[in-house]
C-alpha cells in the first residue's frame, strides 16, 4: 500500500472559476492517487482588518458567509462527482484567512491545488496573496491550476519536470515519478544549462570545450534519475538537456505538458517571502498546471 493511500488532495475554494477549475483538476488528481478530495473554504473572522483598521462583523453576516461558503461547496461537490461518480468528497469549512487554513491543512495532504486568479498585466505579475502563500509556506506540494480548463484530468500529454541537480530537484523528481506512473503518462525530465553568454565567456568560448561541458550537464540529469527509474518501470522518461534559460526552456516544453513540476527552495522569513525566480516565473506564466515541490518539515 502507498504510504499517500487514504491522504487528500486539498482544494482551496473561494467561488471563483479558477477555484473550480482547480476542484476538477484535482478530482481527476485523486482518482488517479486513489485519494480522498478534501474542499477548503474559508470565511472571515468577527474581527476583521480593512486598510488596517480593525472592525467588528456582525454575527448574523458571518453566519451567512458561512452559509454562502457551504453553498459553494454543495455546488463544487455536484460538479465533480458529475466527472468522478464515487469519488470520496469531503470538506473543512473554518474562519480565518485562506492561506493560513490552507497551509494548515497541508501538513497532512497529498497536495494544495489552487486556481491561478485573474487576468491582465497586474495580477499575472502578482497572483493573489492566498496562492502565492500557501505556495510559499504550504508543507505539501502545490498546484497552481493554469491553463485552459478541462474536465479531462489527467489526460495523455506527458509531464515535464525540471531538474538542476539540487536537492529539492530531487524532491521534484520523486513527485513527478510518482504522478506520472498515477496518471499512466510518459516523463519529460528537462534540465538547461547556460553557455558562454550566460557565463561571460564569449570572447573565450574558443578555449571552452562545449562538447564535454554538454556532456557534464548530461551527467547531472542521469545522477537525478539514479534508483528511481527502476521504482517506476513503467514510467517512460524522456531525457532533455539544453543550451538555454531554464525558465525560458521549461516554459517551451510546457506547452506539450498537462503539468509542469519543479522544486523551490526556502520557507523561512527570506527564502519563504518570495518563490525562487524560475519556480515564480512559471508559476505565473505557464500554459498548463505548475506543482511547486519542497521537501516537508
Amino acid at each position: 500500500m502507498s504510504e499517500h493511500a487514504g491522504v487528500p488532495v486539498v482544494v482551496g475554494i473561494d467561488g471563483s472559476r479558477a477555484a473550480l477549475d482547480a476542484a476538477r483538476w484535482a478530482a481527476g488528481a485523486a482518482v488517479r492517487l486513489d485519494a480522498p478530495l478534501l474542499l477548503a473554504h474559508t470565511y472571515p473572522d468577527e474581527a476583521t482588518f480593512y486598510n488596517g483598521t480593525a472592525m467588528m462583523i456582525d454575527a448574523q453576516f458571518i453566519q451567512e458567509l458561512r452559509e454562502d461558503g457551504n453553498s459553494m461547496l454543495d455546488a463544487t461537490t455536484a460538479a465533480v462527482l458529475q466527472d468522478h461518480p464515487g469519488l470520496a468528497v469531503e470538506r473543512d469549512v473554518r474562519s480565518g484567512t485562506a492561506a493560513s487554513h490552507l497551509i494548515e491543512l497541508s501538513r497532512a495532504a497529498r497536495m494544495v491545488a489552487l486556481g491561478a486568479q485573474g487576468a491582465g498585466a497586474v495580477t499575472d505579475y502578482l497572483l493573489g496573496s492566498t496562492v502565492l502563500r500557501t505556495v510559499n509556506h504550504a508543507h505539501s506540494p502545490v498546484v497552481v491550476v493554469r491553463g485552459a480548463s478541462t474536465t479531462a484530468s489527467p489526460d495523455t500529454r506527458p509531464i515535464v519536470v525540471g531538474v538542476d541537480g539540487s536537492q529539492v530537484s530531487e524532491k521534484a523528481v520523486e513527485e513527478a515519478f510518482a504522478l506520472a506512473s498515477a496518471f499512466g503518462v510518459g516523463l519529460d525530465v528537462v534540465h538547461a544549462w547556460s553557455g558562454e553568454k550566460q557565463h561571460g565567456l564569449a570572447h573565450a568560448s574558443k578555449y571552452v570545450d562545449w562538447t564535454a561541458y554538454e556532456e557534464g550537464e548530461k551527467a547531472v540529469v542521469s545522477e537525478c534519475l539514479a534508483g528511481i527509474r527502476d521504482e517506476y518501470p513503467d514510467v517512460p522518461v524522456n531525457e532533455v538537456t539544453t543550451q538555454g534559460v531554464s525558465a525560458d526552456v521549461l516554459l517551451r516544453h510546457a506547452t506539450t505538458a498537462q503539468l509542469l513540476v519543479v522544486g523551490s527552495h526556502g520557507r523561512g522569513k527570506v527564502m519563504g517571502a518570495l518563490l525562487g525566480s524560475v519556480s515564480q516565473n512559471l508559476v505565473h506564466h505557464a500554459p498548463c498546471p505548475v506543482l511547486v515541490c519542497r521537501a516537508r518539515l
